[in-house]
């Protein structure tokens, strides 16, 4: 975020009233700025990048102004009736440029550091380090209308840059001034360059590198030229708005200027946008409950114009410079920011949207509580494995498998496709304790799948297995079977060779001619690759399924 550096002095002439340091720490938060420190007369802070019109002082007090109710409401613009004539055909980079006119001024010394430092953010920030949008601003005493903007190959045309005594061509501008060597890439590689002159010819500046020294603003200027060049004509008008009204809070009114060519039209446009606002978003969003009469003086302590319309609803105009407001939710800030962050209650709010398990989460905590009773004990392993363990250990055959790209670690090089694997693996490191042990895991495995946007699938299992010296399969299904009447679900067994299991010993889970699962007995290669020296019973189960059947008529 940009630090500003504000004259207190100056603030407070702008204001109209004496500021201490206290009230400034406190105020500057309300405005989303922070404050940074003081160094003599001067004070620094921090300005959000959506509030460029805080980025002078004359921003600055116009909103202090709003919140030490010294003015309220969106500020008072007079418009000039005399329209200055202008006439754009720049380069296709740069076709747009939109200008005004302040006048009325007073300046000093302080006055002109200010307009040089609102465009020097300007240009760092929402200008794009002047490549969306630059920024010119001119003593109008010193041209003659109308104005043109146009372009010039580089070597056609002199004029003496801001701070030189001498003329320099374009071109010997982008090489030899501090301005154009630092932005000179913005147009050098095209034949032609930007050019703002007056009906005399006299060059008011190159956009968007520098400005002319004949055109300077200085502590005798009485009204200024302002123009805006850029690439996207939204941003320019923006940043015109921005620029016109901070300057005119040194001034008395501004001018319009009617522009021909490229873009046609009259700057600035300052007319309010409105909207209509919501109160129930202030209670809903904010935490607190204010009246559409309270929510209308809130606002216009923010210098916007705001309405009662019903008991619910405020008709808000947004002065031209308030770049950030772009939603609803936006108002509701300010109304907080008014009312005064300190002010609010830490209170815990409800949220306006409860939360609740998904239903394979209910569902799974429901087999994790049936499991346990049945005396198994849980595991939770890591999703991410490696094929050896899948599948080699498990005396199977490689299958498609969601695989890391150059893993870290081989032992975690891939997704696992199921979960009997991993349930091995903890009875393989558990040889130490004592027999029968029964482990059961709730887990999510991926598969491949061709017809998945994604190319996957997700689904959820249970596993578990009982390993003893005395343990069948008549165990597993007795486990099985209880499972089923708790759940209320009927299955069929269908026999299978699988190469992980004993043939003859292991079958296939079928419910409703859906497979639900597979069980069965490990086979002693299994058990010799895994180093166990106890016959193991497991089974299987896809949860997905077994949910789907359960809901399904």
């Amino acid at each position: 975020m940009p630090v500003i550096e504000v004259s207190i002095r100056d603030l407070e002439r702008l204001v109209g009233e004496t500021l201490s340091l206290e009230e400034l720490e406190d105020l500057l938060p309300r405005l989303k700025c922070e404050y940074e420190g003081v160094e003599g007369e001067y004070v620094y802070y921090e300005a959000t990048h959506d509030r460029p019109d805080l980025f002078s002082a004359e921003g600055l007090s116009r909103a202090l102004k709003g919140l030490l109710e010294i003015e309220l409401g969106m500020p008072g613009v007079i418009l000039r009736q005399e329209r200055v004539k202008a006439h754009v055909d720049g380069p296709t980079y740069r076709p747009y440029a939109f200008f005004a006119t302040v006048h009325g001024l007073k300046l000093d010394d302080e006055a002109v550091k200010q307009i040089m430092q609102l465009q020097e953010k300007l240009h760092i920030t929402y200008c794009r380090d002047r490549r969306k949008v630059s920024i010119g601003v001119y003593d109008l005493s010193k041209v003659k209308p109308p104005i043109y903007y146009t372009k010039a190959k580089p070597e056609e045309v002199k004029f003496t840059p801001l701070e030189f005594a001498e003329e320099l061509t374009l071109k010997e501008i982008l090489e030899l001034h501090p301005k154009g060597i630092e932005y000179g890439h913005l147009i050098k590689s095209y034949e032609e360059y930007p050019l703002l002159v007056d009906s005399e010819g006299k060059v008011l500046s190159m956009p968007p590198i520098v400005n002319s020294e004949d055109t300077k603003v200085t502590e005798d200027t009485k009204e200024v030229f302002i123009d805006v060049t850029a690439t996207d004509p939204q941003a320019g008008l923006k940043v015109l708005n921005v620029v016109a009204t901070s300057i005119a809070e040194r001034g008395e009114t501004i001018g319009l200027v009617e522009i021909k060519g490229t873009w046609s039209g009259v700057t600035p446009d300052l007319t309010p946008e409105s909207l209509l606002y919501d109160n129930t978003i202030t209670e809903k969003v904010v935490g607190i409950k204010v009246s559409v009469e309270k929510a209308s003086e809130l606002l216009k302590k923010m210098r916007m114009d705001a309405k009662p319309i019903s008991e619910t609803k405020i008709e808000v105009k947004i002065p031209a410079y308030r770049l950030d407001i772009l939603h609803p939710i936006d108002i509701a800030e300010d109304i907080a920011m008014a009312y005064g962050y300190e002010n609010i209650k830490p209170e815990p709010y409800p949220p306006p949207h409860p939360g609740m398990p998904h239903p394979i989460e209910f569902f799974s905590k429901i087999i994790r509580e049936t499991m346990v009773g049945y005396g198994f004990q849980e595991v939770n392993s890591y999703m991410m494995t490696n094929k050896k363990l899948l599948y080699d250990m498990m005396n199977l055959p490689e299958q498609p498998t969601v695989e890391v790209l150059n893993p870290k670690h081989e032992n975690y090089s891939c997704i696992r496709t199921w979960l009997i694997p991993q349930l091995m693996e903890v009875l393989s490191q558990s040889k130490h304790a004592d027999y029968p042990q029964k482990i059961f895991e709730v887990g999510d495995v991926v598969l491949i799948d061709e017809t998945s946007s994604t190319k996957t699938r997700e689904e959820r299992h249970l596993a578990f297995a009982i390993a003893d010296r005395e343990a069948t399969l008549t165990d597993l299904l007795a486990v099985l079977k209880s499972l089923s009447l708790q759940l209320g679900f009927s299955y069929k067994l269908e026999p299978i060779d699988h190469p992980s299991f004993i043939p003859g010993r292991s079958a296939k889970i079928v419910v409703n001619k859906k497979s639900l699962g597979i069980l069965g007995e490990i086979r002693p290669r299994v058990l010799l690759n895994f180093e166990l020296n106890v016959p193991i019973i497991a089974v299987e189960i896809n949860i997905n399924v077994l949910k789907e059947e359960l809901i399904s008529p």
